[in-house]
């Protein structure tokens, strides 16, 4: 089959076919490329939510059906709403979504069976998003040492209590998540709600972690597949991480407590050669009192002159790795970042669990539909996020001349990263406003351009 001649939308082909589709008399290729003329921003950024949803175990309940209700939850979170009335009042006339009456949306947003529905949605966009990754967009790709590992940056998250927060021993606690970034794709995955037991004020991370069902950790890997997270000081209990090294095939990477106890038990040997290794200081094989054996990693920031200590239960990777794959963890602090303050996700929806849980989900299903839609117009379109890039771009040179004027390299793994993590806000308004009035495709990404290329002044 031939080439296909593009045609432009004011061709009076177009005329004839929008007038001839409507009869039923024009052939399918023309009634094709009238829908193409007539897409919308809307339907290709949703075209991922919608496919996910059919795939989804979803009803169709009467009144307010589970697609609708998902489509809301969705539309909710992209938007800066304050509160869920405001958001139900603005959903019919601003989105076409059909919620009716506050009680029906939080009725639905505390129910588990819809919750589960929304976690079954967010885990098949997670996936349709790491497939979408563009080749070469895996910046650990280049590392063989790493192939057969799947690595996440983990943390918790704090947001602000729902406004009908029930009290803890008369106060009122502020809701904390667990979630973990792929760090491959960007992916972002809810992992646990922090619930306090009963009698506790709160709970921390770890106890969550040991709480939950140890496959957690795991990120649906396949058996074999390794994983390792890259997580604050509050992940460490060396106990556990011996569990999940041997039962679950789950690694841990920390910064080392001020307060460790570690006996030294053997200095081990790197490539001094490797420029992956350009700042570390030491590699050892470190003891607790406990008697488990782990790593510590020194580096030294070759631009702040700075020594990290960081301690892992992976024990065959480069040191300069487990050093960049911590670094590498402050991806999610850029996300949690664009999540209260460019989303304007800071505050829970309601008291219930369920309703945490959904919105935890919802924002991971924006994260998705995000990373789906730029590499779709990068690829199809040439648009990338170039003001970001630059400015990335002219950060690492300012690196590279301190580190040069302290004596120091930095590393090779540093300086050639320039992945953006965050969403600039031209580009969250520019799509904000093309999903409102639900513009035409063509003209849209013609605005997007220039959005993209510079800042506007």
């Amino acid at each position: 089959m031939g080439a296909v001649q593009k045609i432009s939308t004011s061709s009076p082909l177009f005329i004839i076919a929008d007038n001839r589709c409507a009869q039923g008399r024009f052939p399918i290729f023309v009634q094709a490329m009238t829908a193409e003329k007539n897409r919308t921003v809307d339907d290709v950024f949703f075209a991922p939510l919608r496919e996910a949803i059919e795939l989804a175990d979803t009803r169709e309940c009467p009144g307010y059906p589970d697609q609708d209700h998902i489509m809301s939850g969705v539309f909710r979170t992209l938007e800066k709403i304050e509160s869920g009335r405001e958001w139900v009042q603005r959903a019919k006339p601003d989105f076409s979504i059909e919620t009716s009456t506050v009680s029906r949306f939080f009725k639905a947003a505390n129910s588990s069976r819809r919750t589960g529905s929304v976690e079954q949605v967010a885990s098949q966009l997670a996936r349709m998003a790491d497939l979408s990754l563009n080749p070469g967009d895996d910046i650990l790709a280049a590392h063989e040492e790493l192939d057969g590992f799947l690595a996440y940056s983990t943390d918790g998250h704090s947001i602000k209590a729902s406004s009908h927060e029930n009290e803890i021993e008369g106060k009122v606690r502020a809701p904390s998540h667990i979630y973990s970034l792929d760090l491959r794709t960007h992916s972002l995955h809810h992992v646990a709600l922090c619930e306090p037991q009963t009698g506790k004020k709160k709970e921390h991370e770890i106890a969550t972690l040991k709480r939950i069902d140890a496959n957690a950790m795991r990120m649906g890997a396949p058996k074999g597949r390794k994983v390792i997270h890259s997580y604050d000081p509050a992940i460490v209990d060396y106990r556990q991480w011996w569990l999940w090294k041997h039962t679950k095939g789950v690694y841990i990477i920390t910064m080392e407590k001020a307060n460790s106890a570690f006996v030294v038990r053997k200095e081990r040997t790197w490539d001094r050669s490797d420029p992956r290794n350009d700042g570390v200081l030491s590699d050892q094989t470190i003891g607790c009192n406990a008697g488990y054996e782990m790593r510590r990693v020194v580096y030294e920031d070759p631009v702040t002159r700075k020594a990290y200590k960081f301690v892992t239960t992976e024990m065959t990777l480069p040191p300069g790795l487990i050093a960049f794959l911590y670094k590498l963890r402050w991806d999610i602090e850029k996300v949690f970042d664009q999540n209260k303050n460019a989303l304007g996700e800071d505050k829970a929806w309601t008291k219930s669990e369920a309703g945490k849980r959904q919105q935890a989900f919802f924002i991971c299903i924006a994260q998705s539909l995000f990373l789906i839609f730029e590499r779709r117009i990068d690829r199809d379109e040439g648009i990338t996020d170039e003001k970001s890039l630059k400015k990335r771009r002219s950060r690492l040179a300012k690196d590279v001349a301190t580190a040069r004027a302290n004596g120091k390299t930095l590393s090779s793994l540093v300086s050639t990263c320039y992945r953006i993590t965050k969403r600039s806000l031209q580009f969250l308004r520019w799509l904000r406003s093309c999903l409102r009035s639900k513009s035409l495709w063509g003209d849209s990404i013609e605005e997007l351009r220039p959005l993209m290329a510079k800042y506007i002044s």
